[in-house]
């Protein structure tokens, strides 16, 4: 006998849970496909059969198997048949080869052009049935964890084009307001109590631009699909500009000054270096100590026209588990808040070819953003 107990009933592996499963019995020998095919049907399973490897291949194609179950010795190769079966469906099809000759060499080509697994003729149906319902128990949940995946995989992207969107329109209504508040405040005549609730509210509806625009920008960048507009710029005056728009909403007490030379300057894209500054002097102003300070700083960096702009504020230092991931998106920052200032920051940095770093300064923590200033 080649199969001992062929026709037994005893799966020993609860197909009962697993029928309807397919499988592909590929044997030159009639008598043992006729025999396979009885006592897995029996078992509940949807069998088909193939005498040489070409009809296996076309079954295959017509009613992709769940398990297929392969002898080696055959006229056509039982080795192309496995390596056919895995390039067609890949690790959707489990394969089981069954050979009445064993040894190291048979053992490692048939693992090596694919199969899951390896039985010696003869076998009992009750082992191979039990080998076949544990490969389609893995195949099953195999299948379950791809498809979780690609329905996850569609929420991602339906949830970041839906924001994307979302921010887009949020970013194009947020200018509007900001620049038809801009020009209410020149016609307008206001007493100071109005005149401060005017400017405290353009202070917020500016900060909330900037952070939808951050957002917009962030995924425009990983896309690679924004290039920095680079020209000449005057830095100490950016820097009186980002110090003017900031030191009203700093906390009281908290005082800010610019420390570049007046006739620094550099190339770069003014309005994306401007966004970083207000991220960072954002950040200085919610760390700063009590009655503290910050410096909004710039220099020549490595070499001329190059620059280094640094914020600093007196106050802690960040602490040195988060410092190595202190750019990265999302992740927390001092305060054990989360969000994408920084990763913005950073983006724009390399944008422009250059680098964003922190540095422990003896009076508090520091961010530098150093460009090349090239063309």
């Amino acid at each position: 006998m080649i199969l001992r107990g062929l026709m037994s009933t005893d799966g020993g592996g609860g197909e009962s849970e697993l029928r309807g499963g397919r499988v592909l019995v590929v044997d030159d020998d009639e008598r043992i496909c006729r025999q396979l095919a009885s006592g897995l049907a029996h078992a509940g399973y949807q069998v088909v059969t193939a005498h040489d490897g070409a009809t296996a291949l076309v079954q295959s194609e017509d009613t992709p198997p769940d398990i297929a179950i392969v002898d080696l010795e055959m006229p056509t190769s039982g080795l192309d048949v496995i390596r056919y079966l895995k390039k067609l469906h890949g690790e959707a099809v489990h394969i089981i080869v069954m050979t009445g000759h064993d040894d190291e060499q048979r053992r490692t080509a048939a693992f090596d052009a694919g199969t899951n697994d390896f039985v010696v003729k003869p076998t009992g149906l009750a082992e191979l049935k039990r080998r076949v319902a544990a490969a389609l128990r893995a195949q099953r949940a195999y299948v379950e964890v791809r498809l979780g995946k690609e329905a996850a995989d569609r929420r991602m992207t339906y949830g970041a084009e839906a924001s994307a969107l979302l921010a887009h329109d949020l970013n194009n209504s947020l200018a509007v307001s900001l620049s038809n508040l801009q020009y209410l405040g020149e016609e307008l005549s206001m007493d100071e109590d109005q005149k401060e609730a005017f400017r405290s509210t353009l202070r917020s509806l500016r900060r909330m631009s900037g952070l939808v625009a951050n957002f917009v920008d962030v995924a425009r960048f990983e896309d690679a699909a924004v290039k920095p507009t680079t020209a000449p710029v005057r830095v100490q005056k950016l820097l009186e500009s980002v110090l003017e728009i900031n030191i009203a909403a700093s906390k009281q007490g908290v005082t800010m000054q610019v420390d570049c030379p007046e006739d620094l300057e550099s190339r770069f894209d003014a309005s994306l270096v401007e966004r970083v500054l207000h991220n960072l002097v954002g950040n200085a102003s919610r760390y700063c100590n009590q009655n503290g300070k910050i410096v909004l700083g710039a220099r020549t960096w490595n070499d001329a026209g190059s620059c280094q702009v640094s914020v600093t504020n007196t106050g802690p230092q960040i602490p040195d588990s988060i410092r190595n991931s202190l750019f990265g998106k999302y992740v927390r920052g001092g305060g054990g808040k989360r969000g994408m200032g920084l990763y913005f920051c950073r983006l724009v940095a390399e944008a422009h070819g250059g680098r964003m770093d922190y540095e422990a300064a003896p009076e508090g923590p520091s961010f530098v953003l150093r460009l090349p200033g090239r063309a």
